[in-house]
């Protein structure tokens, strides 16, 4: 499908049918990895189940397990205006996925996107090094429940430095790149491998 398709699909009432099949194969696994309870979409208490297990397979307390705590019941939170309360305050799949297409063209939900994601890199940088490793990556893998077999692949496809490490630029360029490429080759498997659609 090419960017002009794809472009004037953000201008128009979209339906799900019409967006590009890779997009929105990673969106549905997004989507499945954060819903902890199989009730058909990501939502607060699904947040809240993620953080107590980033807690406990990150052996995390104190002050750290307060962020993580923190962070998760923001990202979980639709009170706010905007395109991320839109995404939250939908209550299924079908929702969650328009209201993400729409998010995707929009700069001001792109910084937002970029924002939460950096958090989120600060929250998986489990020794505060500044840096992921593959140990650490592979906690991220585990509290969604991605299958590790995979996480090498993705974790070398967005050490774009090639140190063995990921950096907060290199782990926020990767979660935007896998959230706003709709790309049909693009290769980035940001939340593991794509389900079957």
């Amino acid at each position: 499908m090419g960017d002009t398709k794809i472009s004037s699909l953000s201008n128009k009432h979209v339906k799900i049918r019409d967006l590009p099949i890779t997009w929105l194969r990673k969106l549905i696994t997004m989507i499945q990895l954060y819903d902890t309870d199989n009730d058909g979409h990501g939502g607060y208490e699904d947040f809240m189940t993620l953080a107590d297990r980033l807690i406990k397979y990150g052996k995390l307390d104190g002050k750290a397990a307060d962020d993580v705590i923190e962070f998760f019941q923001s990202y979980g939170s639709a009170s706010k205006a905007g395109a991320r309360s839109e995404i939250m305050a939908a209550t299924g799949t079908a929702q969650q996925i328009l209201a993400a297409w729409k998010a995707r063209d929009n700069p001001a939900a792109v910084e937002l996107w970029r924002s939460r994601y950096s958090r989120m890199f600060k929250i998986f940088d489990l020794n505060s090094t500044g840096f992921i490793t593959f140990d650490e990556y592979l906690t991220f893998w585990r509290i969604f429940g991605i299958d590790p077999r995979f996480a090498r692949m993705q974790f070398d496809y967005m050490d774009t430095d090639a140190d063995g490490n990921i950096s907060e630029e290199e782990f926020v360029d990767a979660a935007i790149d896998n959230f706003c490429n709709a790309d049909l080759d693009a290769p980035n498997r940001f939340y593991g491998p794509l389900v079957k659609y």
